[in-house]
C-alpha cells in the first residue's frame, strides 16, 4: 500500500470515529510520535563524515576572516581598473 493510500485510509477511519476518547488517544499517539521524531531529526544525516566535519569547521570559524576594509577594497578596485 502506498503512503498516499494509507493516509487516505487513515483519514477515512478517523472521520468515521465517533468515540472522543479513542480520538484523543490517537491524537496523543501521533503528537508523541511527532515530538520524538523531531527530537531525533538530523537534517545533516545524509552528509559524509568529511562534509560534516567541514561544515562544523566553517560554522565555528571567525565570521570576519574573509572581510576587508573599504579602503582595501578601493585600493584593489583601482589596481584592477588600472590593469584594464
Amino acid at each position: 500500500m502506498s503512503k498516499a493510500a494509507l493516509k487516505k485510509e487513515l483519514h477515512k477511519l478517523i472521520d468515521n470515529l465517533d468515540d472522543e476518547e479513542v480520538l484523543n488517544m490517537v491524537k496523543e499517539e501521533i503528537v508523541a510520535y511527532q515530538t520524538k521524531a523531531k527530537a531525533n531529526f538530523d537534517d545533516l544525516s545524509d552528509l559524509s563524515p568529511q562534509d560534516r566535519a567541514e561544515l562544523e569547521e566553517l560554522a565555528t570559524e571567525d565570521p570576519d576572516k574573509d572581510t576587508i576594509t573599504f579602503e582595501e577594497l578601493k585600493k584593489e578596485m583601482n589596481e584592477w581598473v588600472s590593469k584594464l
